[in-house]
């Protein structure tokens, strides 16, 4: 199985699409080719049939650059090019394996990869949600649905609508008044949905044995407990 990973780019992404001229001097094209394809910005290239023989797709530093570096080419493209479409990306929807288990996070210049076992929790952001990680975290343009069919049910729950944690990064529960409270390690409290309340005790009481023996305090904490 896989999922759709939907990304916003950060950057400038520009795709490059050309029609050369029918009786264009292949020497002449294989050189424009050349000139794209070397390029330190162009991700990719692909030769293709259609509206279009060539196209490419290039992360230039600003648009500056890029309409510099087009006005340079000019000399090969009026040779060979009859209909030239640039347009720039805005959001990625990548196919990946459902059975990855991880996200990928914008790191840089770079896409990084978070195994599902290092991401601590995710918290929705209106139509975003942010991911945290070992202290660091990431903002994503994501359902909170998705994210938790991607990372898989085994290990993470969802205490609320707004917020899924993995299962190991809660520290404890508190029943007060009538609702739990989850206390995750990160020293932060989320309150337990009453929808959600079953399968976060059922988690707590499976985890209480080996919590007890580490800790030496109970996982599960009643009022008369405190």
């Amino acid at each position: 199985m896989t999922y759709i990973h939907q990304s916003d780019c950060d950057g400038l992404r520009v795709i490059l699409c050309l029609e050369f001229t029918p009786h264009a001097e292949p020497e002449a094209v294989s050189a424009l080719k050349s000139a794209i394809v070397d390029c330190s910005n162009t991700l990719h290239s692909v030769e293709v049939t259609g509206d279009f023989d060539f196209m490419t797709e290039l992360a230039p530093p600003d648009l500056g650059w890029f309409n510099r570096w087009w006005q340079g080419l000019g000399r090969l493209v009026s040779a060979v090019v009859s209909r030239s479409e640039k347009s720039f990306v805005c959001t990625r929807f990548v196919r990946r394996p459902m059975e990855e288990h991880s996200l990928w996070v914008r790191w840089h210049d770079e896409f990084r990869r978070l195994d599902h076992l290092s991401i601590d929790k995710i918290v929705a952001e209106r139509d975003y949600a942010r991911v945290y990680s070992q202290g660091q975290n990431w903002l994503l343009h994501a359902t909170m649905h998705s994210l938790f069919q991607r990372l898989g049910g085994k290990h993470f729950i969802q205490l609320h609508r707004s917020i899924i944690v993995r299962n190991t990064f809660i520290d404890r529960l508190v029943r007060e008044d009538d609702h739990w409270i989850a206390c995750l390690r990160d020293g932060s409290s989320e309150r337990v949905a009453k929808s959600h309340v079953a399968e976060t005790l059922k988690i707590a009481h499976s985890s209480m044995s080996a919590d007890q023996s580490s800790k030496g305090k109970p996982f599960v904490r009643s009022p008369a407990a405190r």
